[in-house]
């Protein structure tokens, strides 16, 4: 079903100003070819981030043009990370699998159970290429974040175009994933307690979102607010056939299927150099303001490498990618008349591949074409770093 974009005001985040880079290769790890492609969820205590990084090439499989791996960090404030030592799910299997060579690419959602990981894979090249061939969009979860269990090695088949940067999010119950297949974006969705998957839907046409997004629209960021005007907003990109520009723009949605782009979009404005960003990922706060990890080529290293951006000043509690939030208290009214009401926990019932626009990029990613918490580590230290960098 073709879905209609029309423009109107939605609940974007407003322009974003720079903090700079906050996560680079370190040269003692095995993530020292470069870090991007941040993938970010908040699970009530702290900041994750999966990233994909090369693998060393000595460790790339037999007939492989290469190989990437993902990893894992976490972080008490979103800017100050610590890194795993060792990959969180990496490339393997037998000659032929369709991750034999390269995942790349993540997108995480913790529903309150269980951890959902995403990503871009890919085999050997086809003969007389040097390129990996992409498989599609795979699938695992996991009880801790760091054991995994493969639900499905390709969730979404490749087609013969570039494909990727998926991102996923949940609301009342429905999970939800988007991703880029060149020129358009895509989106299924399943209920969060199992069952299949829905078939395809086009939601973001490039052609009825403007000329910025004239060669494609790409690297969907999804979020769901059910007290905002809309259940569901996503950050994506467009890029330009005419210029190799690319911008950054807002949608949002009440159901999934029919999706209205920001009056406003592209963003403009602040510090934020939106053209370089090569993937980036989106989280809101409670009260107010937005967080933008994005990846970009550090121009010292000549590396990829991980950065942050602001739109607003952040206050209140991060908010996951779970819809209701989890994470929140209740206030205790005392309404209820039972007896040692505490009110602790709101269940709900209140309420291509990469950067290139659509050419491959084979140095990018090794394929073708509960308790109550407050982040304010990540208010002081992000000011902190606007101000310096503004002084700079």
């Amino acid at each position: 079903m073709l879905v209609l974009i029309s423009l109107a005001a939605a609940f974007a985040p407003g322009s974003f100003d720079d903090a700079g880079l906050v996560l680079r290769p370190a040269e003692s790890s095995i993530f020292a070819a470069g870090v991007g492609a941040p993938a970010v969820e908040w699970d009530g205590e702290q900041f994750v981030m999966f990233f994909e990084s090369p693998a060393p090439s000595a460790q790339a499989p037999v007939g492989c043009g290469g190989a990437y791996q993902i990893g894992r960090a976490t972080s008490p404030d979103g800017l100050l990370w610590t890194v795993d030592e060792t990959p969180a799910f990496t490339f393997g299997g037998e000659p032929g699998g369709t991750r034999y060579c390269s995942v790349a690419q993540p997108s995480v959602l913790f529903d309150g159970t269980l951890w959902n990981l995403f990503w871009s894979s890919s085999r050997e090249p086809a003969e007389g290429t040097t390129t990996n061939q992409p498989t599609g969009i795979g699938w695992a979860t996991s009880a801790d974040g760091l054991n995994w269990t493969v639900q499905a090695e390709t969730l979404i088949p490749y087609k013969g175009t570039p494909m990727g940067l998926a991102s996923t999010t949940a609301v009342n119950g429905l999970v939800y994933l988007a991703w880029s297949e060149y020129p358009d974006l895509f989106i299924i969705s399943r209920p969060s307690t199992g069952g299949a998957w829905s078939a395809p839907m086009l939601v973001v046409d490039h052609l009825l979102v403007g000329d910025w997004a004239s060669e494609w629209a790409l690297g969907p960021s999804l979020l769901c607010d059910v007290g905002g005007d809309a259940a569901l907003g996503m950050m994506f990109a467009g890029d330009s056939s005419s210029t190799g520009e690319r911008s950054l723009a807002w949608a949002s949605s009440t159901d999934g299927s029919n999706w209205t782009v920001d009056a406003g979009s592209p963003l403009t404005g602040g510090t934020l150099d939106y053209g370089s960003l090569n993937h980036w990922e989106l989280l809101r706060f409670t009260d107010s303001g937005s967080v933008l990890w994005y990846s970009r080529t550090d121009e010292e290293s000549g590396l990829k490498a991980i950065g942050a951006a602001f739109a607003g000043t952040p206050t209140g509690e991060p908010e996951p990618r779970l819809c209701p939030n989890p994470y929140l208290e209740e206030d205790d009214t005392g309404d209820t008349g039972t007896p040692g009401d505490s009110g602790t926990v709101d269940s709900g019932d209140t309420a291509a591949n990469d950067d290139s626009g659509g050419k491959s990029d084979p140095d990018d990613c090794g394929c073708n074409a509960g308790s109550k918490a407050t982040a304010p580590g990540l208010l002081t230290l992000g000011l902190a770093l606007l101000r310096r960098r503004r002084r700079a």
